[in-house]
């Protein structure tokens, strides 16, 4: 099993693009998977530096429905129209960031409809070994301080609960690598929902972002405490993860504590 950082915010490397985003692929060894899309601008550049046809990837996965994760299906539908997305339903619903400063709309661009897309609420295999978590159960109410997310349902605005936030839980031989988006409803949620679904009471890695960038203190120091009493190989510092809540993991785990960019690659 292979897992690559497509689009991230970082890069340090000649040649690629960065951009505020994120996707991930996972290479299975029968199949290729792309776990979100980032904005559209990196997608196709940085595969092609990566030597990577997509032509040969046969799955997208939706992580949530903001469109730092979406913007890249049109651009990827140009060079490959025979694949499939993977999403949850409540992908679909116009979702907004908003401050007293400003109201943007920051959910789907795509219409989803034009391509092979199946929705699930719960969790399904997509491959041997790779497991969509549908909707993640929200158990821990301390890590769900997000109040600038909505999204409109029959024109009216509420509260994003972010049912679409879903990850991907990849079974290794040392133990469960928890593959996320945004983590919007909150990576200890994600790490213990994984571990129910899957039995694997190992976490071995966390790959993707964890949203801690804007996350209080209290909130920050008890996430790095929770995870590194799982002891697990590596986590990554990653979009949308935040580098002083990464400094805190770095502090509290060192060297396995993995500040990615684009084309980082991880093996197991």
């Amino acid at each position: 099993m292979k897992i690559t950082i497509i689009v991230d915010n970082y890069t340090t490397k000649r040649n690629f693009i960065a951009e505020h985003g994120f996707a991930a692929l996972i290479e299975t060894g029968q199949q290729k998977i792309l776990f979100d899309t980032g904005q559209g601008h990196a997608l196709l550049h940085n595969l092609k530096i990566k030597s990577i046809d997509p032509k040969n990837i046969e799955t997208i996965v939706l992580s949530h429905g903001h469109d730092d994760h979406t913007g890249g299906i049109k651009p990827f539908s140009k060079k490959n129209n025979q694949f499939e997305i993977f999403a949850h339903p409540a992908v679909l619903y116009p979702k907004y960031k908003i401050t007293k400063e400003l109201k943007k709309n920051i959910g789907l661009k795509t219409n989803l409809s034009e391509f092979n897309t199946k929705f699930y609420a719960g969790p399904v295999e997509i491959s041997p070994k790779v497991i969509y978590s549908g909707e993640v159960p929200k158990i821990n109410k301390w890590e769900l301080e997000e109040t600038i997310y909505y999204r409109e349902i029959n024109g009216k605005l509420e509260k994003d609960p972010f049912q679409d936030d879903v990850s991907l839980y990849i079974i290794a031989d040392k133990g469960l690598v928890v593959l996320t988006g945004c983590a919007h409803s909150g990576i200890i949620n994600i790490i213990n929902y994984g571990m129910e679904i899957t039995g694997i009471n190992k976490l071995h890695g966390i790959i993707g972002g964890m949203h801690l960038k804007n996350a209080s203190n209290k909130r920050i120091k008890k996430t790095v405490q929770l995870i590194a009493g799982m002891n697990p190989k590596f986590v990554t510092i990653s979009h949308c993860t935040g580098i002083l809540p990464g400094m805190e993991f770095v502090k509290k785990i060192g060297k396995r504590a993995i500040f990615t960019e684009v084309s980082s690659e991880f093996n197991f």
